[in-house]
C-alpha cells in the first residue's frame, strides 16, 4: 500500500498555505510521518531586510523564524510535530533541493500566494508541480479539513495505478469516499467536434462502455483489494474532452480532492503536464494531488547545494 515516508509543506503565509499546512499536519500525524516545513525568502528581500534593520545573517534567520512560528500558531495547529527550515534563495530550486536532501516524497503547497484570483494557481506552486522531485498536492484555500470525496483520474497506466494508491491512502485516512474514473473517446463522441460534416454514424456501441468498465475494474480491483472500511466506486465516461469530463465530474460530485498521474499511457513528456493538466488544475474548484511516474528525472538536479544560509529550525 502507497505511503509517504517524509512530508515537505512551503510556507508564504497566504491563505491557501495556511490550508496546507493544516492538511500537511493532519496527513502526517495520521502515520507519523516526519514533516518539515519549508520557508524560503527572495534574496533580494532579505538583502533589503538587513540593510533597512542593520541585521546579520544570524538576526535575519531569526527574524524570519519569529515569523513563521507566528504563523503557525495562528493556524492553530500543534507544531511539536513540525520541523522547521528556513532559506534564503529561488523557492523552487530550494524546495526541489530540499526534497532531494530530506528524501521527501511529498510536497504540499497552497494552490496560489497572495496575488492571484480564484482557482488560479500561483507560478510557485505550478513550476513545483512539473518539476519537483516528489508528488505534489497544491491545497485551495477553502479545503483545510479532512476529504470527503477523493477522485483518481484513470487512463490504465502504471502511473494512474500509483494514483489509485495515492487516493485510496489518503482516503483511508480521511474516511473520504473514493472514485475511480477512465474518460474513454468514441467515434462517435469525437464526430461532434465536427459539427456534423462527417457521415452519418451509428449510435454508441453500449459493449464498448461495458469493454472499458471491465478493464477498469480488473485495473483497480488489485490497487483496493486489501482496504478496509472504504466506499469506492468505478466510473467510465464516454467523452470528447477529457478535461471537462474531469472538471464535470468533480463538480457533480462535490470532489475536494483530485489525484493525477503526471504521465499516462502515451509517454508522452506533456501529457497531464500540458494542456489537460493546466486546464484541470485552473478550472477545477478542489485541491489537486499530482503523482509522479517511477523513473521520474526532475530538472532540479539531485547535485543541487542548498544555500550557505540554510538554518534547520526544531
Amino acid at each position: 500500500m502507497k505511503t509517504y515516508r517524509h512530508i515537505l509543506v512551503g510556507i508564504d503565509f497566504s491563505p491557501a498555505c495556511r490550508a496546507a499546512l493544516r492538511t500537511a499536519v493532519r496527513i502526517a500525524s495520521s502515520h507519523d510521518t516526519p514533516l518539515t516545513a519549508v520557508h524560503v525568502m527572495d534574496p533580494t528581500l532579505a538583502g533589503a531586510i538587513k540593510e533597512a534593520h542593520n541585521f546579520n545573517d544570524e538576526q535575519l534567520f531569526a527574524d524570519m523564524n519569529e515569523r513563521v512560528q507566528a504563523f503557525m500558531t495562528h493556524a492553530e495547529i500543534g507544531t511539536e510535530m513540525v520541523q522547521t527550515r528556513l532559506e534564503v534563495g529561488q523557492p523552487i530550486a530550494v524546495l526541489g533541493a530540499a526534497c532531494l536532501e530530506l528524501g521527501a516524497d511529498l510536497l504540499i503547497l497552497g494552490s496560489r500566494g497572495t496575488e492571484h484570483g480564484p482557482n488560479q494557481v500561483g507560478t510557485v506552486a505550478s513550476k513545483c508541480l512539473r518539476k519537483a522531485p516528489a508528488d505534489v498536492l497544491l491545497v485551495r484555500t477553502h479545503l483545510d479539513g479532512p476529504f470527503k470525496q477523493v477522485l483518481a483520474c484513470v487512463d490504465l497506466s502504471e502511473t494512474s495505478a500509483k494514483a489509485v494508491r495515492s487516493a485510496r491512502w489518503i482516503a483511508e485516512r480521511d474516511h473520504s469516499k473514493l472514485d475511480c474514473l477512465f474518460v474513454y473517446q468514441s467515434a462517435l463522441a469525437l464526430s461532434l467536434d465536427y459539427g456534423g460534416f462527417v457521415p452519418p454514424l451509428p449510435v454508441a456501441d453500449t459493449a464498448v462502455g461495458d469493454t472499458w468498465k471491465k478493464d477498469l475494474d480488473d485495473f483497480v480491483q488489485p490497487l483496493l483489494r486489501t482496504s478496509e472500511n472504504l466506499t469506492a466506486r468505478n466510473i467510465v465516461l464516454e467523452r470528447v474532452n477529457i478535461r471537462e469530463a474531469i472538471v464535470e465530474h468533480i463538480k457533480e460530485t462535490h470532489t475536494d480532492l483530485v489525484v493525477v498521474g503526471t504521465r499516462g499511457k502515451t509517454d508522452l513528456r506533456t501529457f497531464f503536464m500540458g494542456t489537460t493538466a493546466v486546464k484541470v488544475v485552473t478550472h477545477a474548484p478542489c485541491s489537486i494531488l499530482a503523482v509522479k511516474p517511477d523513473g521520474f528525472v526532475s530538472p532540479i538536479a539531485a547535485t543541487t547545494v542548498l544555500p550557505p544560509a540554510t538554518v534547520p529550525m526544531a
